[in-house]
């Protein structure tokens, strides 16, 4: 089947995963892996908007486009505080009318929905490989087996084989400007560098991934009694609320430093501060693939989805969740619960005690 994609006809390239932060995350890797294999060509990234902008600068990517075609993502608004250098497409036609006129020879679609694969057959791409899921393999000329029990980056390194590519695990990477460097480390000089800095991530756009805020409260004065910690809070505008909930149970509130981002912070800028911190505490989030990516030891809290196929990816990421799963776990937030048991019964007690206990745990290892 590589004769068919010999490297020297193949000039464009496009890749489709447009949504979620962490979709945008977990795609680095994969195209690095397509940038080493077609050294010369053109790859382009059809991303969503503030999500994809973590993908400018990045050297492997030749153009990122963004296609705004959602309204669930909070973090996904049109009138959001956010500057890109690449086509911007509001609608499903004009989108693919553009993104005909590019005459792509190769469409990797790694979202999996059908209107996806729909997109790259109406942009009149030859070759589009992706996963056959939602009844779509005849829009593709290659699908792919979409395997729902590993991990999400290892399906999308699957369809590389189709090239007969042998694909290695990277840790994302980022790259801010100078000046998304300089404000970062405007916001980490007002922290005392002699005292452990701690990201606090408490939101998520799925509210069944969220945490008991009282349990954050009671978390972070157990850190500061213990470490003296400080704590640093990022996430949109909307999220204030959450954190100002959860500093008024905090009994030792007027006691330790704390500085609150939310709505004052770029996405992009989110990853030289996180790199200035010394530790990560997350629910399942985007911004839980950047600490993750960032190198600090990242704790990621799992209720109803699973890190089997969304931890995210770097060198001491390490998943707590209940020992003993409850017979609704994982549910992957597929059905409506009313309970919320599996992250309620993570008890902050239980997680301040694996802090220290998981990062003896065996991790994947990556380039």
């Amino acid at each position: 089947m590589y004769e068919e994609f010999v490297k020297t006809k193949i000039k464009k390239i496009l890749i489709l995963r447009y949504r979620f932060i962490g979709d945008t995350v977990l795609t680095i890797p994969f195209i690095k892996n397509i940038r080493e294999s077609f050294p010369n060509a053109q790859i382009d990234v059809l991303v969503s908007p503030n999500s994809g902008e973590l993908l400018e600068n990045n050297p492997d990517v030749s153009n990122v486009i963004y296609f705004d075609n959602s309204d669930f993502h909070k973090y996904e608004c049109r009138d959001a505080p956010w500057s890109v250098s690449g086509t911007i497409y509001n609608s499903f036609f004009s989108c693919a009318a553009g993104l005909r006129k590019e005459k792509y020879d190769l469409a990797f679609v790694l979202k999996r929905s059908f209107s996806s694969a729909l997109l790259a057959a109406l942009a009149g791409i030859k070759h589009r490989i992706g996963f056959n899921t939602e009844l779509r393999s005849f829009l593709l000329t290659h699908s792919v087996k979409y395997d729902q029990n590993i991990h999400e980056l290892d399906n999308f390194l699957n369809c590389l084989k189709v090239l007969d590519i042998n694909p290695r695990k990277y840790i994302p990477e980022f790259f801010p400007s100078q000046s998304e460097q300089i404000r970062a480390n405007g916001f980490l000089v007002r922290l005392d560098r002699f005292k452990p800095k701690v990201l606090i991530h408490a939101s998520s756009a799925h509210p069944y991934k969220m945490w008991p805020k009282r349990y954050f409260a009671k978390l972070m004065d157990s850190l500061f009694e213990e470490f003296e910690a400080q704590f640093v809070f990022t996430g949109a505008k909307m999220d204030k609320e959450i954190y100002e909930k959860i500093l008024s149970w905090c009994k030792n509130k007027n006691k330790f430093k704390m500085i609150d981002l939310c709505g004052l912070i770029s996405i992009r800028e989110c990853y030289p501060l996180y790199k200035g911190l010394d530790l990560a505490i997350c629910v399942d989030s985007g911004n839980a693939h950047i600490a993750a990516a960032s190198g600090i030891p990242t704790y990621v809290l799992y209720g109803p989805t699973r890190p089997e196929c969304w931890l995210p990816i770097g060198k001491s990421v390490f998943p707590i969740r209940l020992n003993q799963l409850l017979p609704c776990q994982p549910c992957d937030v597929k059905i409506k619960c009313s309970h919320l048991s599996c992250m309620k019964l993570l008890t902050p007690e239980f997680v301040f005690s694996n802090l220290n206990k998981l990062s003896n745990v065996d991790k994947v290892t990556f380039v």
